[in-house]
This record gives structure tokens, sequence and C-alpha cells, in this order.
């Protein structure tokens, strides 16, 4: 299983002794199906000069056309569900040299593409074979509103695999408050594929003995070689005096990553609209009608969060939300204000905490058509 970044540049090369020219055929299509009956895309290049033999061709933006991240899909439970077929596609690349008039396929290689990013100093972009891939970062502890989830959903984690029937994937759920009790899930047993799973990042509400957090550790165990594992944490925040407000985003990873702003907000306003000046009907004109109007009213709202006390390895997440281009506050669009803030550490700022505004991505006036 390769996966590619598509916010990204992922670039296909070609550089065959012999040849004048080279083509690819991308195959794009949900891992709902079916494999489409003729190439989604085919994009060919002669090459340059008859020494300059390498052609290449950057496939993120043909792939990414098909992804569409809208909201997340809750887990309710314990039992991770898949996620949205529209969250991440799958894509095949055939690879073709051309000597003379005739193209010879050279390679036919599958991908899973995500809406994610590498850095710059990551360089090339080059998707290792691996069985299951987080998207997020597990060395980044979780944080649950306590009273909350009358809903019943809770936040959740993606994970891409792709197992063997003979696999073995497991989610293992223990308490860390000393109490000794654990939960263990066998994902898809005796199934083979891939999907893009939810999981959940506490059991809580399935099952109240982890009120008080608890550590997940994934494991993928093939029948030969080595087992592949991701280890987390969760904890519980109460808060009292404030209404938390959870931030639903799409992170570097290309999967669906959650911020509680558990401290103060405000909220604001921004109306606008347009003025004209009235002309009197008759000379002994209605003094109650001015002689100015507004009209074409319309606003959008704005509201200011703040995380309260979070570690020092948020600085992620908060360049995540900064970049990312899916943003919901409690299931509701929004565009951030904010496009720049200091990333904190314990050294200088010892306590830390992030203040982020956003703006509803609609108007309050409701004007579709």
């Amino acid at each position: 299983m390769k996966i590619v970044k598509v916010r990204s540049p992922f670039v296909i090369e070609i550089n065959e002794a012999g040849s004048i020219g080279s083509k690819i055929e991308l195959y794009i299509y949900p891992a709902s199906g079916p494999f489409p009956s003729s190439p989604t895309y085919t994009l060919s290049k002669t090459n340059p000069s008859t020494t300059q033999l390498s052609t290449s061709y950057n496939i993120s933006n043909f792939v990414k056309e098909y992804i569409d991240n809208i909201k997340p899909n809750n887990v309710g439970n314990a039992t991770a569900g898949s996620e949205a077929f529209n969250e991440y596609v799958l894509c095949k690349v055939k690879r073709y040299k051309l000597v003379g008039a005739t193209h010879t396929l050279l390679s036919d290689v599958d991908y899973i593409g995500v809406n994610g990013f590498t850095n710059y100093l990551d360089g090339y972009q080059n998707p290792t074979d691996t069985k299951i891939f987080l998207l997020a970062n597990p060395n980044i502890n979780n944080y649950y509103y306590k009273d909350s989830y009358a809903d019943l959903k809770m936040e959740y984690l993606n994970l891409l695999y792709n197992k063997l029937s003979t696999d073995i994937l497991t989610i293992k759920y223990e308490r860390i408050d000393g109490v000794v009790h654990t939960l263990t899930q066998n994902i898809q047993p005796s199934a083979a594929g891939s999907d893009n799973l939810k999981i959940t990042v506490t059991p809580v509400i399935y099952d109240g003995n982890f009120i008080n957090g608890c550590k997940a550790t994934i494991t993928l165990t093939p029948v030969s070689g080595d087992p592949t594992i991701y280890i987390f944490y969760t904890y519980p925040i109460e808060e009292c005096k404030y209404t938390p407000v959870r931030c639903s985003f799409i992170n570097r990873y290309g999967g669906w990553k959650d911020i509680i702003f558990f401290k103060t907000q405000t909220n604001s306003i921004n109306v606008k609209k347009e003025a004209f000046k009235l002309s009197p009907q008759l000379i002994d004109y209605n003094i109650f009608k001015g002689q100015s109007k507004s009209f074409n009213f319309n606003g959008t709202q704005s509201i200011k969060l703040n995380t309260g006390w979070v570690d020092e390895n948020y600085s992620e997440l908060i360049t995540d939300l900064l970049l990312s281009e899916t943003v919901l506050l409690d299931q509701k669009p929004v565009k951030l204000k904010t496009e720049s803030t200091d990333l904190k550490s314990s050294l200088k700022d010892r306590m830390i905490n992030y203040e982020i505004e956003f703006e509803y991505a609609y108007n309050l006036l409701n004007d579709v058509v």
C-alpha cells in the first residue's frame, strides 16, 4: 500500500534508453469501485532531446480532484467504522515508453491518495509500502470533553490498511489510571483488502471504565515478518465554566483531526450594506421616512476561541489547522481569520495556550439561489 499526499507534488518519471517519448495512464476511482474500464487521464510527452530522455508527470492535482473532504462521520462506540469513500481515492498508474510508434508497458503500480501534504525538508515524495498507516501523529495526546457526547459521538483518527486474510489487525484499549481493564477489538478478521477505518480515540461511550483516560495500541501482525504498531493516549478534561467547541479539520496526513477549544470564546458579527438618498414624494414630506435608506443587508459571524493549556507538540496541530483546506466548528463550516501565530514552547512560554479566530463560511441571511 503506497500512500500519496496529493497537496504536495508526486512525480512519475520515465527515463528509458532507446525511447523517443513516454506515456502514463491514470485510473482514479473510489474505494467502493468500480475500477474504470478506461483510463481517467492519459498523459504523454516526447523526450526533450535525443540525449535527454527523462520525462516527468506530476499526478497530484489529477488525483486531488477526486477527493472531497466534507465532514467527519463520527464514531458512536468502540467499533471502528469505515470512512466515507470520498475522503480518499485509489489510483493505478501505468507507465509506458515510446519506441518508434509503439508504447510498451513498463510498470503497473497502485496508490492510495489522501488530501495531505509533505514538508519541504522531506524532499521528493517517495511513498513506501506499508500495511497500515495512521493519518495522525500518535505522539500528540488526544483530549475530549468529559461531560459531553450526549449525542453518542466521539472523535476518531483515520487508519488506512491493506491486509491479507491471514493478517491480524487489533485495537487494544487500556486504562491508565492504575486500574487494570482492557478492551480489544479484532478488525475485519479473515477479510482481505483495504479500507480507511475510523479509530475512536477512547471507547468511553461504549465502556464507562475508561472515563479517566486510556492508552490505545493498534497492531497489524502478518503471518511472517514484524508487526506494525501505533500507540496513542487520550485524556478527559473537565470544564465547568465555558462551553467547549470542537474544531475538526484535515491534517497534514490527510485524515480528520480534532482540537477541542476548552476556554473562553468571543462572538462577533460583521454586517455589510449599501445606502442611498431618498427623494421625498411630496413637498410636505413625511418626517418619519428619513432622507436615506440602507439595502442589500447581509452579514457574517466570527468567533475567537482559546484552547486552554496544551502540550508543547500542539504546535504541529496548530500548523496543520492554519494550513487546512477543510475546517468545521461543531459541524459548521468555517474559514480561519487568524493567518499567523507564534508557535510556543514550554521553555519560553511556560504554560502554553493558543487563541484562534474563525469566520463562519456562510452569510447570516440565507441568499443561496
